[in-house]
């Protein structure tokens, strides 16, 4: 990930003690004020105050109000646009071309570039909508029925990925708590293994290749990438092994060695700075025999950069099938 002063890019000319100058920053009266002040925006997105307010002189945007003291105070629907650029730097695109840009071309401009935006689905905002409310018994049962009436594969790729990144953005934009993450969370993962312990079941014991040890490493504590993988491991009739969440790289050997695994599964969202996914991914390859793959696949940055030989970026959900079809047809070692 690209550290703040570098998402600035060039020097201002009207840092270093100059007067600022905005006419679209607009002083409101005391009852108009509501939004996220300068301080807790800067740390969500990962920005420095100082590179909010250069944005905000040089390219128009953000346009925050100001509270009667002054501060800086920016609006929902910014603090949404101002993440989604963030993404969009990450991925290697510039402030002067995105900043300017609407929300709707900024999604667009995300799409192509492989960073999952929410999908339009009227089922899944009645579902954040029960959730925002804390009506988690109604969402649960929700999301069962759901599940029941598309089955696995439907429903990972339908509803609990593009899911995943819709609570994701708003508990980004702060329409959503933590609480409610972890709710959903809760509600998603239970709903899952429901949905794979029947296929789980049948595949045990059938010696299924390749074997897929799944996990993440130490730092990643999200699990639902990986969850949702297994399930599409196991509808491509792979042998899996969960090893849970942020397993040691030792143990991670060891657990290949004993159950012979082929693949290394891992996923990684945007918390690992890209820097410590780099190093985790060739400190992994490097104890791991040469025939056993490692294959990476999630959200984080990181991913979009060249890998060494049998690291092998999953882009989607939807490519894993392919994927396994493809190392099928590989020399057996």
């Amino acid at each position: 990930m690209t550290n703040s002063t570098e998402r600035v890019l060039e020097p201002d000319p009207v840092a270093n003690g100059a007067p600022e100058s905005n006419p679209t920053l607009e002083r409101a009266p005391p009852a108009a004020v509501t939004g996220i002040g300068i301080g807790a925006i800067a740390q969500e997105i990962g920005v420095t105050r100082d590179t909010l307010r250069v944005w905000e002189r040089r390219y128009g945007f953000p346009q925050p109000m100001r509270a009667p003291s002054g501060e800086r105070l920016y609006p929902q629907e910014q603090v949404s646009k101002l993440r989604l650029v963030t993404r969009l730097l990450d991925a290697g695109h510039r402030p002067s071309k995105v900043l300017a840009q609407s929300l709707e071309a900024l999604q667009q401009l995300a799409e192509t570039s492989g960073i999952g935006q929410d999908v339009p689905d009227a089922e899944l905002d009645r579902l954040i909508s029960l959730l925002r409310a804390s009506a988690y018994e109604e969402f649960r049962f929700e999301l069962l029925k759901r599940a029941a009436r598309d089955g696995l594969e439907r429903f990972v790729l339908d509803v609990a990925a593009p899911l995943s990144a819709r609570v994701g953005n708003a508990w980004a934009a702060g329409t959503l708590q933590v609480y409610h993450e972890h709710l959903f969370s809760e509600a998603l993962q239970t709903t899952l293994r429901t949905l794979m312990r029947p296929l789980s079941d049948a595949l045990r014991g059938r010696g299924g290749r390749p074997r897929v040890l799944l996990t993440t490493l130490s730092g990643e504590g999200h699990g639902l990438g990986i969850l949702m993988a297994e399930a599409m491991f196991m509808l491509s009739e792979c042998e899996c092994i969960q090893l849970g969440l942020q397993t040691p790289l030792h143990d991670i050997v060891g657990a290949v060695a004993a159950h012979r695994v082929d693949i290394v599964a891992l996923s990684f969202t945007a918390t690992l700075p890209t820097q410590s996914v780099a190093n985790g991914l060739t400190d992994l390859r490097n104890l791991l025999p040469p025939h056993v793959h490692i294959w990476v696949g999630g959200s984080s940055p990181a991913l979009r950069r060249k890998f060494e030989d049998r690291v092998h970026p999953v882009i989607s959900l939807t490519m894993v099938d392919e994927t396994v079809s493809n190392w099928r047809q590989l020399p057996m070692p």
